[in-house]
């Protein structure tokens, strides 16, 4: 596992080789005046004892849950984002919120995490630039010890054990390996003990990917969750997949039901459904947890989906009948939604764990105080830092924030997908600064920033703060079409960010950060 910061996941090792083998400057004189927003939002309502999907909104891929007495926690793929392997809470599997994060430093790519308990000690074991780690903790919130490598090339492990305590780690691909008494390495190396399910010919996949294992001991059985037809590609491509045996070495017997979850046709609302995990509710329902993205707004990322699951008298299992990801579905235990916490951004001494760094931890580089964040300038350029990111939560929205600039910083509000995939706003009091392609310059050392994207196209504001009492909103006449910033067509398994960044020299602070949903 890697510690430096400027380190990338190796170009020569992808997620589908590792299921496929196993292991715009402008200046105000250009723009026109805007008058100042009105922020205002509405939510839409929908029957009573009833949830519409996503459960947990943006990018939060291969998410899986576990209920610990009356309590489910889950946690998800965070890629190269810090802090890693953020942990939610809920009471219903439909109300989540952030409740810490497993990972406290940048170690490389975090991909699809497997959150699980044995003996009173729960594990989460995860891949990291392509090699198998595990971490454990006395309580799901932790704290969580440093991260064990298991000496093991691959990506989306998943843990099992016999009655008799031998431990087992799945793999993507159809691997097994065996795992000390402890969970903690491996006592012998993988073996392929699955073959694919196979896929109708005349089915439109992205290929054929067995990946995304999730093993569960039920009534007699060992059940395999799993997905094929890859990640993104087509909209009908993922799909979850059903296996059971009555050994956790196999053979495995394919699920007459098979698959569990597909999107079949692109006018459905969710597309590339896949990557699902049973979970079982107090009252003894049961449900899966599953991603997605949705129909036009695939630069959310795969966000969390929830679907209600039937065990059939012959002991497999399936979706609940007359029931899609894409309508309301009836719960019976649907805790009581809390009103909104109207907490100021950056309040208080913590940086919210949604907050994330984009490859890199450094928690010397921001303070906050008095309702402000003091961010350090890092790296030269967009291309070179490290971006302070929060994932989007709905496919239209505005984001503004204040900002101030120390001299020699340069500091903004952008949209970002990678370090070479943005778009956004640049403040720089340098006579100097260059242009640089999808971004603007507001010259100045004070500024409020906007951003509004509707439907998926982003229209970029300022309003420089110099002291003038009629300072007046500056509307840049460059709209930009964001559609691309997404897996189908840039690659990286990743979402479109707002973010804020600060590089250069010295620092730049950041104030009112308001995100707001149309």
């Amino acid at each position: 596992m890697r510690s430096d910061p400027t380190n990338a996941l190796n170009p020569s090792w992808t997620r589908r080789q590792f299921v496929q083998i196993g292991g715009a400057a402008v200046t105000a004189a250009a723009a026109t005046s805007w008058p100042a927003l009105s922020f205002a939002s509405s939510r839409p309502s929908w029957p009573s004892g009833t949830y519409v999907n996503p459960v947990i909104a943006g990018d939060h891929p291969d998410a899986g849950a576990l209920r610990v007495g009356s309590d489910y926690y889950l946690v998800h793929t965070t890629d190269h984002y810090s802090p890693g392997l953020l942990i939610w809470h809920s009471r219903d599997l439909v109300h989540w919120k952030v409740a810490g994060a497993a990972l406290d430093a940048y170690y490389g790519a975090v991909w699809a995490p497997f959150l699980c308990e044995y003996k009173g000690l729960f594990y989460i074991y995860y891949p990291c630039d392509g090699k198998i780690f595990v971490i454990h903790a006395t309580h799901p919130l932790g704290p969580w010890s440093k991260p064990v490598s298991l000496g093991l090339s691959g990506i989306d492990p998943t843990h099992g054990v016999t009655p008799e305590g031998r431990r087992i780690l799945y793999m993507a691909g159809g691997d097994m390996a065996e795992l000390s008494d402890d969970g903690l390495s491996v006592k012998e190396q993988p073996r392929k003990v699955l073959r694919p399910w196979t896929i109708p010919d005349t089915w439109q996949v992205e290929c054929e990917c067995l990946e995304a294992p999730k093993l569960l001991s039920h009534n007699g059985y060992y059940y395999l969750s799993v997905a094929e037809g890859g990640t993104s590609g087509p909209p009908t491509s993922h799909m979850v997949l059903s296996a059971r045996s009555r050994n956790i070495d196999g053979p495995w017997e394919w699920s007459p039901h098979n698959p569990i979850v597909h999107t079949r046709s692109r006018a459905e609302t969710w597309w590339s459904q896949g990557h699902g995990r049973l979970v079982d509710d107090a009252d003894g329902s049961w449900w899966m947890t599953l991603h997605s993205y949705r129909n036009g707004a695939q630069t959310l990322g795969r966000q969390v989906l929830l679907l209600p699951i039937q065990w059939t008298a012959d002991g497999w299992y399936k979706v609940r009948d007359q029931v899609s990801a894409g309508v309301p579905i009836a719960k019976s235990h649907l805790e009581p939604e809390s009103a909104a916490e109207m907490v100021p951004a950056f309040s208080g001494t913590t940086l919210d764990p949604q907050w994330q760094f984009w490859k890199g931890y450094d928690l010397n580089r921001f303070r906050l105080a008095d309702g402000s964040l003091t961010l350090a300038a890092n790296g030269d350029s967009i291309q070179s830092t490290s971006p302070l990111t929060r994932a989007a939560m709905q496919p239209e929205y505005t984001v503004e924030v204040d900002i101030e600039i120390a001299q020699g910083c340069e500091a903004g509000l952008i949209l970002f997908y990678d370090s070479t995939h943005f778009c956004g706003l640049r403040l720089t009091s340098d006579p100097n600064a260059k242009s640089l392609s999808k971004t603007f310059l507001v010259r100045g050392g004070r500024a409020t920033l906007r951003i509004v994207n509707t439907n998926q196209v982003a229209d970029f504001y300022y309003r420089l703060q110099d002291g003038a009492a009629t300072a007046k909103w500056v509307h840049i006449r460059e709209s930009l079409d964001v559609t691309n910033y997404q897996q189908n067509a840039i690659g990286g398994f990743l979402d479109l960010r707002p973010a804020l960044y600060a590089c250069g020299s010295g620092s730049a602070a950041f104030r009112n950060w308001n995100y707001e949903p149309k």
